[in-house]
């Protein structure tokens, strides 16, 4: 055994579980105008990691690969890594990201002429997206505070629990209807890559999802859009990737998954950071998908009838059959969007601009996947008043696709703003 029973918080659950294999860390990644008081900053992530435990937890897999959350070692824990490098990229670090050692990092690249690059990478199993930008938005606020008044107050908060625990304690159990049937595979089409365990693990690997980044006059169009036609930003943009999709590789019927913010939808609602990945998935499937606001208007129509129903809690108490190496399903070639939202104003002092913001992914030790794989990953967020459309995968012709989701949107393409890498 390679921990004290005494460390162990608890086994992760089904919906933490499917990140533990890569450790998975999502990235929230800023580039800053201004100087920036690294020693401000490192105060900040200290300040975060004692608000914050689950931050300096560890996770430890078992001998079947199952991920064990366990409390902070008896080793200091690792402080904000500051260095002189390019702040247009965002790197894999030069140290080391061990989910055994430590479940968030913070990355800060520094240059000349008073740009840097900030980058809090924390690993997906305890955070999900708006976990991860209530963190972030903290770091900031707790950065301004200390160039403000040299001082930081931050309240402890206890552990984070899974949404399978937050749907137990609300009576909520599972039924035979998992919601994700409209994109349902063989396993066998998961498993035809034929991939082998690989030894030694692979060094981590870094995804930066290529970007197409609309300007505010085309994002409040699009914005526009949706309202006038009465659909929703997400059922518009999902239409927009099925269709684009569809025409890049010119097939007849295309399917989604997307995950589904759980946390206002629960009754109690739930706080940002007091669950880990506190979302379900829907699923839709189509062989029509001529009109765009039609294709909008049918994907929101489902969405809306899994919610009335419960279906998308559903989900979750399923994903042992969809995810790990005792599945049963697949939803492999589906295209999955995960849409963000509104990504808020982040906090900083005088003089000291948040100028742009990405989502990443690093896998710290990359093996051989026991889920299904995606044909494309499609990333929807506003920043600045600005929508951004990232993708990740695609096949061959990947490289078609954004351009084809933006003309969706605006009647007109888009150039990349950042390679992916």
């Amino acid at each position: 055994m390679l921990w004290e029973p005494e460390d162990v918080v608890r086994v992760l659950d089904p919906s933490e579980q499917r990140f533990v294999r890569h450790a998975t860390y999502t990235g929230r990644s800023v580039t800053v105008r201004g100087e920036l008081d690294a020693v401000a900053l490192g105060a900040a992530f200290a300040a975060l990691q004692r608000a914050f435990p689950i931050l300096v937890g560890r996770i430890v897999e078992d001998a079947d690969g199952n991920g064990i959350l366990l409390r902070p070692g008896h080793i200091e824990p690792v402080g904000a890594w500051v260095s002189f490098g390019d702040p247009d990229d965002v790197r894999i670090p030069t140290e080391s990201l061990d989910p055994a050692d430590q479940l968030a990092y913070l990355d800060v690249v520094l240059a000349e002429e008073d740009r840097a690059r900030v980058t809090l990478f924390v690993h997906h199993a305890v955070a999900d997206a708006g976990h991860c930008v209530e963190l972030f938005a903290r770091l900031w606020d707790y950065y301004t505070d200390h160039v403000e008044t040299g001082t930081i107050v931050a309240g402890s908060r206890e552990y984070p629990v899974s949404v399978e625990t937050l749907l137990a304690e609300r009576g909520i159990t599972r039924a035979p209807r998992s919601g994700l049937e409209p994109v349902i595979r063989p396993v066998v089409v998961a498993d035809a890559v034929g991939v082998v365990e690989p030894s030694p693990p692979p060094s981590a690997a870094l995804a930066r999802p290529a970007r197409i980044q609309l300007s505010p006059t085309e994002t409040a169009r699009v914005l526009d859009q949706a309202r006038t036609h009465a659909v929703s930003v997400n059922g518009l943009v999902t239409a927009a990737a099925l269709r684009a999709f569809a025409g890049v590789y010119d097939v007849t019927e295309v399917g989604c998954v997307y995950p589904v913010d759980l946390r206002r939808r629960l009754d109690p609602p739930i706080a940002a950071a007091a669950g880990t990945n506190v979302s379900g998935l829907a699923a839709f499937a189509t062989t029509d998908t001529d009109d765009l606001i039609d294709l909008a208007r049918r994907i929101g129509t489902s969405l809306h009838n899994d919610l009335a129903t419960g279906v998308i809690e559903q989900s979750v108490l399923h994903f042992p059959d969809f995810f790990g190496p005792d599945r049963i399903h697949s939803t492999a070639g589906h295209i999955a969007l995960t849409n963000t939202g509104t990504v808020p104003t982040f906090r900083a002092p005088v003089g000291l601009t948040l100028d742009d913001y990405e989502i990443v992914y690093l896998s710290a030790h990359p093996r051989p996947s026991t889920g299904a794989s995606a044909a494309m990953t499609v990333l929807v967020y506003t920043y600045l008043g600005c929508l951004t459309l990232a993708r990740l995968g695609g096949g061959p012709r990947a490289t078609e696709l954004l351009p084809a989701l933006a003309a969706e949107l605006t009647g007109h393409a888009a150039a990349a703003v950042a390679a992916s890498a």
